[in-house]
Parts: structure tokens; C-alpha cells; sequence
């Protein structure tokens, strides 16, 4: 029994020893997470889209529209690079893409509103850009409504109500937005906090593949000496391997955490066991996966250009881009068999809204019955190959030889 044990742990640290050493693998593993992490994050470290450049079309030159641009200007922060009277010229700007939106004041504003009429304040934004047309429709929306309100108020205190009488007759029903979870409306929170698994998910499944899975003898140059280990019992060697995967995986986790985490100030909220919970369903489901394809190729190559293809149907397919039940019905098939499906919902759950066990249970459930699912396949196909290697070798060394007589 401790036999067993201390060679499936030599046959760990041999695998890891092999992994740092071969620099394909090192390059993935070690230096893609480490790069990955820093690199998708950082263009997002302002986290909202806040110097988008606008414009003013003002045809009414009045003093209540001079208000409008006052408000507006301090919601934009001083991005509100020009004041058109001629809105054929704030288009040109908007399809020129100096500008991504502007706000036209129609002519007459001041006059109607005071006269107690409604006015409609036009604001045209850049639909090609998502965050860049919510911020500046927005802050044009804000700031034309405040003055608007704040003028029918004066309005309705002149008709001689008081001033909490005329807010309350102006607004009835008050609203207020509060932000859970995301208090800056941070667009890097939301996600890179995904992205992050997928890094993890698909970096782990080309290490896997191209160090060879569970094969028996593996020919590298790294495993020289590594006889032992390399024709080990299949469940020693296949969880022997699997554990160094998930060990190194698991510091990774812990990385983003601890250091990426608070580098770009993401929230941190999950509860250090729970985490360390997670990363084993979700690593185990992984490295079964990268298990079970690994045996399918015949070249190491073959492994880097399958799982490095696949990112972008990844990233759509889990759901958080664009919500799954939306998505056809052989997508939603397809991503039910990939862990960054569940992954990504727990890890934002955990570490991103602080939830406890119980309720990221179900989603911990699913990656289980991924880890058994493909680790029956793993075994299935890795017996068959041990069963088979044998009768391989001996006619391939059969070949060779009525080669070498016809020669």
C-alpha cells in the first residue's frame, strides 16, 4: 500500500519535473498564465469607458440650454470637445469617429418648458460601440432630465407649494439604483473575472495534450531515467499525472486570487476553502478532459492547435456574454460538456459575490459528473492503449525487420 502511494507522488513530481523542463509545455503553463492574467486585464484597468468624446448641437442658445451643457459637460468629465449649431456638422463628426455621440437641443426649449410643455431632447450615439454609447446616452439623458426637473420645480413653487411639495408633485414615486456586487460598474470585473477560467481551462488541456496524457513510455527527452515512473500501473500513472496537473493549476487559482486580484482591485470575497474546493472539481473535470482527447493525437502539435482554436466558441458558449437559454439549442448541448460552462458561474459566485456552498452546490455537482464522465472515457481508451502497445510494438518491429531482408 505505501508502495503504491510513494509512486504515485514519484510519479507526480516526475511529472511535473518534466512539464517545467520541457519548454513547449513551460511556455503554456507556466508563462502563458502568468502573461494571460496581467495582459487581458489591463486594457480594462479603468474599468468604465469614461473619456468617450461627444458633442453639443444647440439650436436653441438659451439660458436654459447652457445649463443642459453645463450638467452635461461635468457628467462627461470634460469630453465634450465641441459645441455644434449646425447638427449636419456633429454628424459628419459622428461618422468620421471623432465623436461617439452628441445631444441636440431643439429650438425653442426654454420657451416650451416654461410654458409647461414636454420637449424632446434628441441624443444619437455610435451603436458600434456597446459601453461607449450606454455611458454617453447617460450622461446626455441625466443631465437634460435634471435641468428639465429642476425647472418644473421652480414652476410648480411659483404656483405656491412649498419646495418639498413641488418635488414630490414632480416626482411621485422616487427611484433609486444601487449596483451590487459591481459598485463602479466596472466592465473588468464583470469580464475578465471569466476570461480568467478560460485561461486556465484551456491552457491546462495543451499542457495535458501535449505531454501525452496517460500514455505508456512516452518518448521525451525530459523523461530520461523516468523508466519507472513512465511504465507504471495505468491508475498510478493516470492520477499520478493528473495530481501534478491540479497542484500546479491550483497555485495558479490561488495567483489570480491573491496577486491579479488585488493588482486591478477586483472584488475578493470567496472564502479561501471553498475556492480550494472549486479548483479541484473544476482542475479534475479539465485534466480527465485533456486526459481522454490527449489520446486521440498522434502528434504533440496536434494538441496546441485543437485547444488554442477553441477560446472563442468557449467564451460565447458559457453563458456569460450572452445568457445560454438564448443561444441555440446545439450550442447549449456542446457547452454542457465543457467545465468552463460551470466554472465561470461558481468562480463569480464565490469570489465575486461571496456565496457559500450551498449555493454554488449544483454548479460543483455538474463539474463532478464531467470529472467521472471523462475520466471513465481517460480509462476506458488508456486500457485499451496498454492492452494493445504490445501487439503495436511487435509489428512495427516485424515491419522493420522483412524491411531490412528485402533490403
Amino acid at each position: 500500500m505505501f508502495r503504491m502511494i510513494n509512486l504515485l507522488f514519484k510519479v507526480a513530481l516526475t511529472e511535473w519535473k518534466a512539464l517545467l523542463k520541457d519548454p513547449a509545455v513551460m511556455l503554456v503553463v507556466v508563462f502563458g498564465v502568468i502573461f494571460y492574467s496581467f495582459y487581458y486585464p489591463y486594457p480594462y484597468k479603468n474599468q468604465i469607458a469614461d473619456k468617450a468624446p461627444a458633442a453639443i448641437v444647440d439650436l436653441d442658445h438659451s439660458v436654459m440650454s447652457r445649463q443642459i451643457i453645463r450638467a452635461a459637460s461635468a457628467m462627461q468629465e470634460d469630453t465634450i470637445v465641441a459645441i455644434y449649431e449646425n447638427e449636419l456638422e456633429a454628424q459628419k463628426a459622428l461618422a468620421d469617429e471623432k465623436i461617439y455621440g452628441y445631444m441636440k437641443i431643439p429650438k425653442g426649449l426654454e420657451r416650451d418648458l416654461r410654458n409647461g410643455q414636454n420637449v424632446s431632447v434628441g441624443v444619437y450615439c455610435h451603436g458600434g460601440f456597446i459601453l461607449l454609447y450606454g455611458n454617453v446616452a447617460t450622461a446626455f439623458t441625466t443631465a437634460a432630465m435634471t435641468v428639465g426637473a429642476t425647472t418644473q420645480v421652480k414652476r410648480i413653487v411659483m404656483q405656491g407649494h412649498s419646495l418639498n411639495e413641488a418635488m414630490a408633485i414632480r416626482d411621485p414615486v422616487s427611484t433609486r439604483f444601487f449596483r451590487m456586487f459591481n459598485a463602479s460598474g466596472g466592465y473588468g470585473i464583470y469580464a475578465v473575472s471569466a476570461v480568467l477560467m478560460i485561461i486556465l481551462q484551456q491552457t491546462l488541456l495543451v499542457g495535458v495534450g501535449v505531454m501525452g496524457g496517460p500514455r505508456k513510455n512516452r518518448h521525451f527527452k525530459v523523461l530520461k531515467g523516468a523508466e519507472e515512473t513512465e511504465s507504471a500501473p495505468l491508475l498510478i500513472r493516470y492520477f499520478g499525472r493528473s495530481l501534478a496537473y491540479i497542484l500546479h493549476y491550483m497555485l495558479a487559482l490561488f495567483f489570480f486570487k491573491y496577486v491579479i486580484y488585488h493588482v486591478f482591485e477586483f472584488p475578493d470575497r470567496g472564502d479561501d476553502g471553498l475556492v480550494l474546493l472549486f479548483g479541484l472539481f473544476f482542475f479534475g473535470a479539465t485534466v480527465n478532459m485533456g486526459m481522454w482527447m490527449a489520446q486521440f493525437f498522434k502528434h504533440r502539435e496536434t494538441a496546441l492547435f485543437v485547444f488554442a482554436s477553441v477560446p472563442i466558441f468557449v467564451v460565447f458558449a458559457s453563458g456569460f456574454s450572452w445568457p445560454s437559454g438564448n443561444m441555440p439549442r446545439w450550442i447549449q448541448m456542446i457547452a454542457s460538456f465543457i467545465p468552463s460552462t460551470y466554472a465561470i458561474p461558481t468562480w463569480l459566485s464565490i469570489q465575486n459575490l461571496g456565496a457559500n456552498f450551498h449555493e454554488v452546490a449544483p454548479n460543483l455537482i455538474k463539474l463532478f459528473q464531467l470529472s467521472v464522465f471523462y475520466l471513465s472515457l481517460a480509462l476506458i481508451h488508456a486500457k485499451r492503449d496498454d492492452l494493445l502497445a504490445p501487439i503495436f510494438h511487435r509489428a512495427k518491429r516485424f515491419r522493420a525487420r522483412w524491411r531490412c531482408k528485402e533490403l
